[in-house]
């Protein structure tokens, strides 16, 4: 049931824009939708090819290809070739990170319509990735446009290079694999050695100790990162290990602030690498969802809880994260290895 309420409120809330865009969230105090982002579009985009694949249900994946068709044809800009942040004059400059998502959800819904399209654009910004935001040791996170000058690093997780970057490389991995690259899978290969060597500055760069959740987040993204080489004994102990390393600081600083998204993604990891949930984590997942007769709140789930208090964010990538954890839960660990539907 709680999944099911996720994808009736990704649909019927407003979060998805007539037009196909995603709001970034809702303000639950102001009741107003922030403007659309091209990564939340994508995490959409992952979430309605989510839904459909489990349901059968043609909504999602009408809903699918209309924020498919936004990011494809109206977001992506052809003068730059390049994917902005947001279409508002305050979005021009593209995200890495963002980047990998667009792309992974675009090649999730080539491989359930055909439509080559998406493809074709998957394979543009997976393109973009490289040549845009290549630097001597890795690769800048944000670049300006038009110009595609690198933004300034600041000490935050998004905003310089880092191993949370590797998820956004596994759409390098899948255009490798799709295509037959081969520079697309070396692509991934030499964010794989970058991120395997810099993993532990993830959580070490933060001296304030709650705002440490927020690097959990980016810890996940890294441990998502490593799930097409998940299989390798070293890669599996380091899995283990830093999942391990994970859980134990959320528990520490969950009475202060707690994100319904990291809950969900080492929830996620630690079943794809063959773990079992506590009833616990279920249902404190659960616990950020909300149950309302407002339909812009029914279904979708929070973005976190500071001392105990819900934030006022419901947040469509907390819902599409926290949706496909206690999904892949009730499958008891059957039919959730395939990493290219980790959204």
């Amino acid at each position: 049931m709680p999944v099911l309420q996720a994808g009736e409120w990704l649909l019927h809330s407003g979060i998805q824009a007539p037009d196909g865009g995603v709001s970034r969230y809702r303000l639950t105090d102001t009741n107003q939708n922030l403007p659309a982002s091209t990564e939340i579009t994508g995490y959409a985009v992952s979430g309605f090819c989510y839904l459909f694949e489990e349901t059968s249900d043609e909504r999602f994946l009408a809903a699918a290809r209309l924020s498919a068709d936004y990011l494809t044809h109206k977001a992506w800009d052809p003068e730059s070739r390049s994917m902005p942040f947001e279409l508002s004059p305050s979005g021009r400059y593209s995200y890495f990170f963002d980047c990998g998502i667009i792309a992974r959800s675009l090649l999730w819904i080539y491989r359930i319509t055909g439509d080559e399209i998406y493809l074709s654009r998957a394979r543009d910004i997976g393109t973009a990735m490289q040549r845009d935001f290549a630097s001597l040791s890795a690769f800048h996170p944000i670049v300006l446009l038009p110009c595609k000058s690198p933004a300034e690093y600041e000490i935050w997780w998004s905003k310089m290079p880092g191993a949370f970057q590797l998820k956004a490389a596994l759409a390098w991995r899948d255009l490798g694999e799709t295509l037959g690259d081969q520079t697309f899978l070396d692509l991934y290969d030499k964010l794989l050695h970058f991120s395997l060597e810099h993993y532990s500055e993830t959580l070490d760069n933060e001296t304030v100790e709650v705002k440490k959740m927020d690097r959990l987040h980016a810890w996940a993204y890294f441990l998502e990162g490593l799930q097409p080489v998940a299989d390798r004994p070293p890669i599996q102990y380091l899995i283990k290990s830093a999942l391990a390393h994970g859980e134990a600081l959320r528990e520490k600083l969950a009475p202060q602030f707690l994100r319904s998204d990291v809950c969900a993604q080492l929830l996620k990891v630690k079943l794809l690498a063959g773990g079992t949930p506590s009833e616990g984590e279920l249902i404190r997942i659960e616990a950020f969802q909300y149950q309302s007769a407002d339909p812009t709140l029914h279904g979708g789930f929070g973005f976190g809880r500071r001392n105990e208090e819900l934030t006022p964010h419901v947040n469509p990538v907390s819902t599409v994260f926290c949706m496909q954890a206690l999904s892949y839960a009730a499958k008891n660990g059957q039919d959730i290895a395939d990493w290219r539907k980790l959204i």
